[in-house]
């Protein structure tokens, strides 16, 4: 790797917020799984894993040149190294998922990053009662960004058919903002189902609208009652902005957003903003220049987005160019598209 500066992305995704309804229920195998430990495995340094975790959740946007970037891997690996000395089931599975977020959610590099949970998915395999589902949510999440629907498909399969499923029904509620978490993203499940495969399932419709593949073409309706396509915009660069008011990443970017209209509105660049919150009042009130949305679960659902704020960067065509993206990132990637 060279020592130019690197671009660093969005740190963590939404089910690491989501798998706690699930972990918990794990608790007695994670516990399982330490008391097999050997005699001469050391104790894993949970203080030292969360002074990381804080770390790396504080990075956000940023750049970071070739040295910083070999200090986070080698603090990290140094950390999936102690896990698997311990022999800590749980351990070992949480420091995976920290070393694919580094590798996927901030780098872009999913093959090590699928090595990685597959090989802690391996060495748990062997582990009497340990729990694999985190690992297999954040693989499917991994492909998911990808754009791999059809590897998560099989992943979804060999899931099923693992030690680690266990259905059970679970209730669907929430999702509507920050202050009202999704607890569930399968409503009308007509069958035994999960948490884990229900967040898996939701990355295989987020699969579905990767980086490369074409954006679905759902009628929609404006705050106005006025209908119209997404693909009424073909020719031009199109920003999807799915957003939640008051959420702090949507208010934060909004004044990049108005900057970006106002300066490449006349040379085809155009903004669809569509409101999470059912029923969300004041929409017009917000005074955006360009169409804005009430909630349309036509689309969403389909797209597996959930009460969490997103974008989708579209070309002429209407292809995905890329996702979640914000601030100085947007801005670079609207230019860079437009050729300015």
């Amino acid at each position: 790797m060279s020592e130019k500066t690197m671009k660093c992305l969005p740190c963590l995704p939404v089910f690491a917020l989501l798998l706690a309804p699930f972990c918990a229920a794990t608790a007695t195998a994670q516990a399982d799984s330490v008391a097999i430990a050997a005699p001469s495995a050391v104790a894993f340094d949970n203080a030292r894993y969360n002074s990381i975790l804080s770390r790396l959740q504080s990075m956000g946007h940023g750049y970071y040149t070739a040295a910083e970037w070999k200090s986070i891997d080698d603090e990290v690996d140094s950390l999936v190294s102690d896990a698997r000395a311990s022999k800590d089931g749980d351990a070992i599975i949480k420091t995976a998922i920290v070393k694919a977020m580094v590798l996927a959610d901030m780098r872009r590099l999913y093959p090590p990053a699928l090595k990685e949970l597959r090989e802690a998915r391996r060495i748990v395999s062997k582990m009497k009662n340990a729990d694999a589902s985190r690992l297999y949510v954040k693989e499917a999440d991994v492909l998911a960004q990808s754009g791999d629907a059809t590897a998560v498909e099989a992943l979804i399969a060999e899931y099923k058919a693992s030690p680690s499923y266990h259905p059970e029904q679970y209730p669907w509620s929430g999702g509507n903002g920050p202050s009202d978490p999704l607890l569930i993203a399968r409503p009308k499940a007509e069958e035994a189902t999960s948490l884990p495969l229900t967040m898996m399932e939701q990355s295989l419709r987020a699969a579905r609208s990767a980086p490369g593949l074409v954006f679905p073409d759902e009628p929609l309706t404006d705050i106005y009652g006025r209908t119209f396509r997404i693909s009424d915009y073909r020719g031009n660069l199109l920003l999807v902005d799915f957003f939640v008011r008051g959420w702090w990443k949507w208010e934060q970017n909004l004044p990049a957003l108005r900057n970006l209209h106002d300066r490449y509105a006349g040379d085809g660049f155009a903004i669809v903003s569509i409101c999470l919150q059912p029923d969300a009042p004041g929409l017009a009130q917000l005074g955006l220049p360009w169409i804005v949305c009430p909630a349309q679960p036509q689309l969403t659902r389909p797209l597996g987005i959930f009460g969490e704020s997103t974008t989708f960067l579209l070309d002429a065509n209407g292809t995905v160019i890329a996702r979640n993206l914000y601030g100085s990132d947007l801005t670079f990637a609207v230019r860079n598209a437009l050729g300015r």
